[in-house]
């Protein structure tokens, strides 16, 4: 089997929280339309901070011509599947097939599970009812669904995507979790996950696709990684939040330096990723991503 194709994007640092500067950001998504990063992935929470993962991304749509679309994560279970099929076959459409959704429960914090305001024993129903019926809806074909959430009767979408198959991954990494994308999903975006345990979960995966009756491409599996310049420009207590102590080591999930980036991707990539998701944390942010592109990102897309 050829080599897989790795190809890397980039997410913004979760940890700020302050306002968003227009101008900056667009010099930003310039920036990285110009190096020729593969992606953007956008993140999604109630109350966290950060732009909301769908008007961004279609703005950014219109913005450029070739960087890709992601969300990383969206929260499934608290929206409406149809409007969320139309939404993102809309993105998928103006962007000219560039989308690439990934969805998931959405983060297990208290206030966040609030906000949300799902029930916490409806959760993993509403987003496996979710998925099942954004694909159905994506196929073109009039659905007829009743479900135990949603019910739609010979409903066609317009617009659909047209470009290419769309595919919905999902993240998670608990055992339900994995058995349920090896079950429903079409790829898996793994987050605050080291290169030892990501192997282990791919099988976990694999096992569960074969026990369903369908496969899962062998370059549909992605990883989160988190890198920065130097030891000392992560903010004071973000090394706890990203090595979760007990359970991830920091060389696991966070590199430091161009270096360690190339090493970790190549740990990753040893595992079975093929796809990843760098979050830049840097106090100069644009000269961090030309850094990355031009002493990791490049050489490793390239076969280095």
């Amino acid at each position: 089997m050829p080599p897989l194709s790795v190809r890397i994007g980039i997410a913004p640092n979760p940890f700020e929280s302050g306002p968003v500067s227009a101008s900056g950001f667009w010099d930003t998504i310039a920036l990285m339309e110009e190096l020729g990063y593969d992606s953007i992935w956008l993140s999604d929470s109630a109350g966290l901070g950060g732009l909301a993962p769908l008007p961004a991304l279609a703005a950014i749509a219109a913005r450029t011509e070739r960087l890709k679309l992601g969300t990383s994560v969206l929260v499934l279970p608290p929206r409406n599947p149809v409007l969320l099929a139309r939404e993102l076959a809309t993105i998928d459409v103006i962007s000219g097939g560039r989308l690439l959704p990934a969805g998931g429960l959405g983060i297990g914090l208290p206030t966040e599970l609030e906000a949300m305001g799902v029930a916490a024993q409806e959760r993993v129903a509403r987003l496996e009812e979710s998925v099942a019926l954004i694909k159905a809806l994506w196929s073109g074909e009039p659905v007829t669904h009743h479900g135990r959430f949603w019910s739609v009767t010979e409903l066609q979408l317009t617009p659909r995507p047209t470009k290419r198959k769309l595919e919905f991954w999902l993240g998670g990494r608990a055992p339900g979790a994995l058995r349920r994308i090896g079950r429903i999903a079409d790829g898996w975006l793994a987050s605050f996950v080291g290169p030892d345990e990501f192997a282990e979960m791919v099988e976990v995966i694999q096992a569960s696709a074969v026990q369903a009756g369908r496969g899962i491409d062998a370059d549909h599996y992605g990883a989160t990684i988190f890198a920065t310049p130097s030891q000392t420009e992560l903010p004071a207590g973000v090394i706890e939040r990203l090595a979760q102590p007990g359970r991830l080591a920091q060389s696991d999930h966070v590199a430091v330096g161009t270096a360690e980036v190339r090493e970790l991707v190549r740990r990753f990539r040893d595992a079975g990723a093929s796809k990843f998701v760098v979050v830049p944390i840097a106090q100069d942010f644009n000269r961090w991503l030309r850094e990355l592109h031009a002493e990791a990102v490049a050489p490793i897309e390239s076969g280095g």
